[in-house]
């Protein structure tokens, strides 16, 4: 009779041990090699919740292995699949949860066959299409300044100029400013240069740097319609066509008048004033 009465006590005292997190703990006590295999192969820190890999039976701190198991299905220490779900709060050999793992996911970065990762050609691909697209755009700006260039050439040839426009809050231009106004006006500087280095272009084999900076300071000394300032000017633009007395310097003149008619207008943009400038033949003097 008291050997029957005694057997209960102890399985309630093996039933009470079980809810430590290692297994083993029923077992005898370990020795040093054993207490370092409590410690996560990923973190190398103790294991906390522990969670076993089912396939291969290998543990590691549930945290870990979960976060894990959302760059690679495989076992860190084996390279075993991981399978369908992980097995964590271990109470005793019978007392466990699953923790069932989400679908892999398809945008993480995937392997090509030879190894490399698809992550680097992809950015590549984007990079190459900023590069295609941006040469586009630059193919296109010089497409535009060339037919700009050609048809203010074509201008030039016919001998037609741009009409005079009212200075008037309707038209918004405004009076031709004087050389000491130029002179004071970075805005107005600036608009001119953009505006003679492509007019300039009109005429083949000059240098346009140097008549650009050379008009500007014939700009801030003179009107750039009197008679001087369209006599340096042909020095430059009149080569071809030697100046007879009594006749025009040409290009010069014709030159000097399309600067006085954009200056004058509030267009910044030059295909802007293109599109919206009028022109008009001279008459014969």
């Amino acid at each position: 009779m008291h050997k029957a009465t005694a057997s209960p006590p102890s399985k309630r005292i093996k039933l009470e041990s079980s809810p430590t997190p290692d297994l083993d703990s029923q077992s005898s006590p370990r020795d040093e090699d054993q207490a370092a295999e409590d410690h996560c192969s990923i973190c190398l820190q103790s294991l906390g919740d522990r969670a076993v890999i089912p396939t291969c039976s290998h543990d590691f701190c549930f945290e870990c292995i979960l976060m894990w198991s959302e760059q690679s299905r495989k076992c860190p220490l084996c390279s075993q699949l991981i399978g369908e779900y992980l097995i964590h709060h271990i109470r005793s050999k019978y007392d466990y949860q699953k923790h069932y793992l989400p679908p892999p996911r398809t945008s993480s970065p995937q392997l090509l066959p030879t190894g490399e990762n698809r992550t680097r050609p992809l950015r590549n691909v984007r990079r190459e299409r900023q590069w295609g697209r941006r040469a586009r755009q630059e193919q296109d700006q010089a497409d535009q300044l060339d037919r700009a260039i050609a048809r203010r050439r074509w201008l030039y040839e016919h001998d037609l100029y741009a009409k005079h426009v009212a200075s008037n809050s309707f038209t918004r231009y405004r009076p031709y400013p004087a050389p000491s106004q130029f002179s004071a006006s970075p805005d107005l500087i600036s608009r001119m240069t953009a505006f003679l280095r492509r007019e300039l272009q009109v005429w083949p084999n000059l240098d346009v740097e140097f008549l650009t900076t050379f008009t500007i300071s014939i700009m801030k000394s003179i009107d750039i319609r009197s008679e001087s300032a369209v006599k340096l000017l042909s020095e430059f633009l009149d080569m071809d066509a030697p100046y007879v007395e009594g006749h025009r310097h040409v290009n010069a003149e014709h030159f000097a008048h399309e600067i006085y008619s954009y200056l004058r207008s509030p267009y910044r943009d030059l295909n802007t004033y293109d599109s919206l400038a009028q022109v008009e033949m001279r008459p014969a003097v």
